[in-house]
């Protein structure tokens, strides 16, 4: 618990030195600009003409790119992409309506994948919602888009629980609050079989 409560702290304060620097950049164009500005991209390059970070709305957002190579993304939003110092894609903020859902997330990434991400998405048409904190263990064998899911941390339609599985994605540890506020805690074998709960 201390160690999730750690990563929490830690994805909050990046989360917020992010929004500052984009808060700050928007200000400085809409100071120093007689008009607002009106686009559907943004890049930020460094020297080299990698981007470093991208603004975008959900039609000009580029593709990811891990290790050089173009990838198919698999939804389309609008929001804001962090790339390394090698034009690799390293994180972002994403804001999207995928058929009848919406999901906005906040991620970074290993090299090769996901790391850490904070998401919500609700339906748009019933009651359902859902957010919650992701932890990925990197997959070392260095597949572009792979990582083992480890820790999750979800409410979903007032239910909260507390996910930690083992490398091979089982979840062993499940730690769980109901909507009446029924709590329980269960503890799971190597092959998901529920092996005691209190």
């Amino acid at each position: 618990m201390n160690s999730t409560s750690k990563t929490f702290k830690l994805l909050f304060g990046l989360l917020l030195l992010s929004n500052m620097i984009l808060i700050a950049f928007l200000s400085y164009f809409l100071w120093n600009s007689p008009d607002n500005i009106h686009t559907g991209r943004i890049d930020i390059k460094d020297s080299t003409g990698n981007n470093r970070v991208v603004i975008s709305n959900a039609d000009k957002i580029p593709p990811p790119i891990i290790k050089g190579k173009i990838y198919e993304r698999r939804i389309t939003p609008a929001g804001l992409i962090f790339y390394d110092k090698n034009g690799d894609e390293r994180g972002g903020i994403a804001i999207s309506e995928h058929e009848q859902m919406n999901l906005n997330a906040i991620s970074f990434d290993y090299q090769n994948a996901d790391a850490i991400g904070i998401y919500a998405q609700d339906d748009q048409k019933s009651n359902y919602f859902k957010a919650g904190l992701t932890i990925n263990d990197k997959d070392v064998s260095g597949k572009p888009g792979y990582n083992i899911n480890r820790i999750n941390l979800v409410t979903e339609n007032g239910n909260a629980s507390l996910v930690m599985k083992d490398a091979n994605e089982v979840p062993r540890l499940v730690l769980k609050v109901d909507s009446l506020g029924t709590p329980s805690i269960e503890m799971y074998n190597e092959g998901g079989e529920l092996k005691w709960k209190q």
